[in-house]
């Protein structure tokens, strides 16, 4: 069973609201909507994203394909959703997001809360995310991507990502009165569209680059160090995933019961 099977599990999906925050590459927001598909529900999800260019959308409608009826897609912060009212929501999916919601753990604090407001009383908060990749082989491409990704944003002041241990997250979940139903850790996997991401890692890294305040033969330094992790997975043909945990949570009930 895959995390995305797991969050799954257990839940009446049929007649809801789901809000998939943030959409990302939209993998979780096609899950959730071939999930409605399969049961023809009478349900709908809402997938947030701080930024969601053309291209992004146009991505996200493919893999979407004629489920993509089930989905409206609203540029948003994951921290003020204030399009939505108050306990509107059924069920709220954040998957693989939570390490970009830096500092921790206040910024978990503050994302949660506003989970909490929307979603209706006894509904559903499933949280999928990511240990550190400290436990992986050096050797192994996705080590050497995430730590590159790292220091480049560390030399000019910024976080790349900050991964919350589940004990961080269970912590934060209780503080704000959530019960937890569920729990489960899932190994490192491949991952099947690699040389896509690695396209958007590589394009994305490059961008920042130009903006490191260093002399242009520096710059070009660090340039190369990114190709060549990127001609180095292309080369073995694979990316290996970090390994996730999946932490399933309810706002409690009116009146406490």
């Amino acid at each position: 069973m895959q995390p995305l099977e797991y969050a799954g599990t257990g839940l009446e999906l049929d007649q809801k609201i789901i809000l998939d925050a943030a959409v990302g590459a939209g993998k979780a927001t096609a899950f959730w909507a071939e999930k409605l598909s399969e049961i023809r529900a009478s349900s709908r999800i809402i997938g947030v994203d701080i930024g969601l260019p053309r291209e992004w959308r146009r991505r996200i409608g493919e893999r979407l394909g004629e489920n993509i009826k089930y989905v409206e897609l609203v540029e948003g912060d994951i921290f003020n959703l204030d399009f939505l009212a108050d306990e509107s929501i059924d069920i709220v999916n954040c998957a693989d997001t939570i390490i970009f919601l830096n500092d921790r753990p206040l910024r978990l604090l503050q994302a949660f809360q506003e989970f909490k407001r929307v979603l209706v009383s006894g509904g559903h908060l499933i949280i999928t995310s990511e240990y550190s990749n400290k436990d992986l082989d050096p050797d192994e491409g996705q080590w050497r991507r995430w730590h590159l990704s790292k220091g480049i944003f560390e030399l000019m002041g910024k976080t790349w990502s900050v991964e919350p241990e589940p004990g961080e997250v269970r912590k934060a979940l209780e503080i704000l009165g959530f019960e937890i139903t569920g729990e489960r850790d899932f190994p490192p996997v491949k991952i099947d569209n690699y040389l896509e991401i690695m396209d958007d890692w590589q394009n994305t890294m490059q961008e920042e680059i130009k903006n490191i305040p260093w002399e242009e033969r520096l710059r070009k330094t660090i340039a190369a160090e990114v190709n060549k992790v990127y001609k180095r997975v292309a080369e073995d043909g694979y990316l290996l995933g970090p390994a996730k945990y999946v932490i399933k949570a309810r706002k409690e009930l009116a009146g406490g019961s």
